[in-house]
C-alpha cells in the first residue's frame, strides 16, 4: 500500500494560495497534501480495496484518492456519514485536472469548477458532471465497478 500523501505540484499551490479567500476557502478544501492515496489492484473491470486498508487511510476525512496500475484518472473515494461510499472520476470535465475533496465538495485547483459529492457541477468553468462507479461491499473488500460509469 503506498503511504505517502499525493503532493502538490507549484501550480496547484500557487492557485490555492492565490485562491484562498475565494471559492476554495468558502468550499473548506484541503491541501493538496492532506488527500491520502490508496493504491488498489485492477481486476478487469474491478478495482479491489481491502476494507480495513482503506479505513486508516481515509480516517476521519472520509475521502481518499483511489489509483490502480492500468487505469488512466484517478478516483475520489468518498464515505458519507451514514458509511456509505461513492466513487468518481477524479479528473475535471473541464481541462482534466485533477479535483480534490473538501468539506462538501469537490473542487478543481486549475479552474475552480466547484462539484457536489455526487459530482454534479456546482460552479463552473466545468459544464459536465464528473463520471461516477458503483461501489459494492464484498465481506472485508470493497469493489469499485469502473467498466460501468454514469455522468
Amino acid at each position: 500500500m503506498d503511504t505517502e500523501k499525493e503532493p502538490c505540484s507549484r501550480r496547484q499551490f500557487l492557485v490555492q494560495l492565490a485562491a484562498g479567500a475565494g471559492v476554495l476557502a468558502a468550499a473548506g478544501t484541503v491541501g493538496c497534501a492532506a488527500v491520502a492515496t490508496y493504491s488498489a489492484n485492477l481486476s478487469g473491470d474491478r478495482i479491489l480495496l481491502d476494507r480495513s486498508q482503506l479505513d486508516l487511510k481515509m480516517g476521519e476525512k472520509n475521502a481518499v484518492l483511489v489509483r490502480a496500475s492500468g487505469l488512466a484518472d484517478a478516483i475520489v473515494l468518498l464515505r458519507d456519514d451514514k458509511g456509505i461510499f461513492s466513487a468518481l472520476n477524479a479528473r475535471c470535465t473541464h481541462l482534466g485536472c485533477e479535483v480534490r475533496p473538501g468539506g462538501q465538495f469537490l473542487t478543481c485547483p486549475c479552474h475552480q469548477s466547484t462539484f457536489d459529492l455526487q459530482g454534479k457541477v456546482m460552479r463552473g468553468p466545468a459544464q459536465k458532471s464528473l463520471a461516477t462507479y458503483p461501489v459494492e461491499l464484498r465481506g472485508d473488500k470493497i469493489e469499485i465497478v469502473i467498466g460501468q460509469t454514469s455522468s
